[in-house]
């Protein structure tokens, strides 16, 4: 038997053409970009010095805008124009002259956070998150036995009650159904209760079930 080979083949590169500095190249000299840096000089860290940890709540309105500062300067004002004439200029809507001094109430009082009239002021290191749930999933082994191994740290919602789904109320509405017999629903006919079909835990049929009262 003969084997045949295959022919070596041969590759050739071509030949690239060598680089012919044109006339512009020669006329003036190159331009090479490049980056520089400069140092601060410095070791303290870039940004705060605390790192963020005294970082303020910015979200909400400033402190020279909001109702606390609108009702502190309000009583600044009020204690200059004390025993003076109407002078006829217009300070705002919460600077007119008042010649009753309120006392003990809540305009009265110091502006502090909690005894003033009006919003309260936010707190600047705490930020408050709120989620709601707008999906109430119902426990399965306490609707179905009463009993859930989470106790109260499970998440789904510990109910019996029997609910309906949309289409149910709309079928019982179309056929008239829905609201007439509501209180045969929920009464109790007799104390004795019939053996379920099949066991609520293993969903298999019973096998010498122990009968109680």
């Amino acid at each position: 038997t003969r084997r045949l080979l295959a022919p070596q083949t041969r590759r050739c590169a071509k030949e690239r053409p060598a680089y012919a500095p044109s006339s512009s190249d020669d006329e003036g000299p190159s331009k090479e970009g490049g980056v520089t840096y400069k140092s601060t000089r410095s070791a303290k860290p870039v940004g705060p010095e605390d790192m963020g940890a005294t970082a303020v709540y910015e979200l909400d309105t400033e402190k020279e805008k909001d109702a606390q500062a609108i009702f502190e300067r309000s009583q600044k004002i009020q204690e200059e124009l004390r025993g003076k004439e109407d002078d006829k200029i217009y300070r705002g809507i919460n600077n007119y002259q008042k010649y009753v001094k309120p006392k003990d109430t809540s305009m009265g009082n110091a502006s502090s956070g909690m005894v003033r009239k009006g919003p309260i002021r936010a707190p600047e290191h705490l930020r408050a998150t709120v989620r709601w749930d707008y999906q109430p999933d119902i426990c399965k082994d306490y609707k179905e036995t009463g009993f859930c191994g989470f106790g109260d740290s499970c998440k789904f919602l510990h109910d019996r009650s029997d609910y309906k789904h949309g289409w149910q109320i709309e079928r019982e509405l179309d056929e008239g159904r829905y609201g007439v017999n509501d209180e045969e629903n929920y009464e109790v006919s007799s104390d004795e209760e019939d053996m379920p079909f099949k066991c609520f835990i293993c969903r298999s049929s019973f096998k010498n079930p122990v009968v109680t009262k």
